[in-house]
């Protein structure tokens, strides 16, 4: 849904470090992650996003692989405690992106035994595509003023339009701290919290540890945890006062962008 330009920055070495602490150790994320005080911090968790959401989206290309081999990204990866293996970050690029598409086939897409990559899957009853779960998320996306690219062919439950939205949430709660809009900031912090309660903190983690025992590539297995962690740090924003507190959000005029706006 997203190019690689509204990608990944580098400057986020100590919120990824202390995400991966928090989940780590098990603890309330609040104890390791304060709230967002500025704009800097909410635009490195957006940041963050960004690169989980382009990872899941599709196989990796030469854009994505040369991202990712970025130093400052490498360490800010082991901070975090994620490490990629000598070959993923060193070996010939055509070779590298061979093993790690067939690998993304095998993972995602099948057609043998895969993880999809769809909430529906893992939270409805009936375990298929396009179940209640996803015209739930569509309708929360739209809702909060989101739409999507003219030529998105996918569900919008699948895991990489759900970090995108979490990614646009924390990108314009940014802009919002930034601006001194303290009201914007809120809202966006409020519908966030309230998605992860109510949906992406329900199925993600069965999720990323399903890809974790399944990958036969260490890549995939370290951002499915990476993954993990990012989200339980997400536990550390305020907590979700109620349904009434969203009703305004739900006001905002939806556009024909991915993700491209914010609550108004």
């Amino acid at each position: 849904m997203v190019d690689m330009k509204s990608g990944p920055s580098v400057n986020r070495r100590s919120f990824l470090k202390n995400a991966a602490t928090a989940a780590a150790l098990g603890v309330n994320a609040s104890a390791a992650l304060p709230r967002a005080a500025n704009a800097a911090v909410a635009a490195d968790k957006a940041s963050v996003y960004g690169l989980l959401a382009a990872v899941f989206r599709r196989e990796l290309d030469v854009a994505l692989l040369s991202a990712l081999r970025d130093e400052n990204l490498i360490a800010a990866f082991a901070d975090a405690g994620v490490i990629f293996t000598p070959e993923f970050l060193n070996g010939p690029v055509d070779l590298v992106l061979e093993k790690h598409r067939v690998a993304y086939t095998a993972l995602f897409i099948g057609p043998g035994k895969h993880i999809p990559p769809h909430a529906s899957v893992h939270l409805d009853v009936t375990g298929e595509l396009c179940g209640p779960a996803t015209h739930w998320v569509r309708s929360f996306i739209e809702d909060t003023g989101f739409g999507y690219l003219s030529d998105f062919n996918d569900l919008p439950d699948h895991v990489s339009v759900e970090l995108e939205f979490m990614r646009k949430l924390w990108a314009r709660e940014a802009e919002a701290l930034a601006e001194g809009d303290a009201r914007m900031a809120e809202r966006c912090s409020s519908r966030r919290a309230f998605f992860v309660e109510a949906h992406l903190g329900l199925w993600i983690d069965r999720f990323c540890t399903a890809v974790m025992a399944a990958s036969e590539m260490p890549f995939y297995a370290e951002i499915a945890k990476l993954t993990q962690a990012v989200l339980a740090a997400e536990y550390s924003e305020p907590s979700l006062t109620g349904p009434a507190l969203m009703a305004g959000a739900d006001n905002a005029q939806p556009t024909v962008a991915s993700v491209e706006t914010a609550p108004n």
